[in-house]
């Protein structure tokens, strides 16, 4: 008999147990969050990748980002990011006798930030249709770095280039 009262007190606390622990393993510790990306104007020195004309980039741009800061799993400590952002884009050239060209984007983003980068970094490139002052329609791809986590997020600019040298994949709209 005191056998089975044994037997049974071990389960029970075996069962009490694995519902302590068994509940704090199972559950998701992933954190969502969402992040605006308050409008702001960015101006910075380029090239035209078509005229090899050096310039003025200047990007008004802003956004909304949705996160998700995996917690357990195979990609525990990864980040998902998806999102939209929209702007304004012009390319103004230093000598006045090139034409300026102008344009609007809106595009749809996803990525995932692995946990391996030590940052909250996201590549980006997108793309936009310009229309330049002499009449004349050019796509530029723009590289993004777009850094969002828990505490916000915040875009810059890298390189500009023309449709035919960005890689498969690499355009996000």
């Amino acid at each position: 008999m005191t056998i089975l009262i044994r037997m049974s007190r071990y389960a029970a606390l075996a069962v009490v147990t694995m519902l302590i622990f068994g509940s704090a393993f199972s559950q998701d510790l992933s954190q969502q969050f969402d992040q605006s990306l308050a409008e702001k104007t960015i101006t910075f020195d380029a090239v035209n990748p078509y005229s090899n004309m050096a310039g003025k980039v200047t990007i008004a741009v802003s956004g909304v980002f949705h996160g998700k800061r995996i917690g357990s799993g195979r990609k525990a400590g990864w980040s998902s990011i998806k999102g939209e952002q929209q702007g304004n884009f012009s390319f103004v050239p230093y000598d006045a006798s090139q034409p300026t060209f102008t344009g609007t984007f809106k595009f749809s983003l996803s990525g995932e930030i692995p946990f391996d980068r030590h940052s909250d970094v996201l590549p980006l490139s997108f793309i936009i249709n310009t229309v330049g002052t002499d009449g004349s329609e050019v796509t530029f791809v723009q590289s993004e770095f777009a850094t969002v986590n828990e505490y916000g997020a915040d875009v810059s600019f890298g390189e500009l280039k023309h449709r035919n040298n960005v890689g498969p994949g690499e355009d996000n709209q």
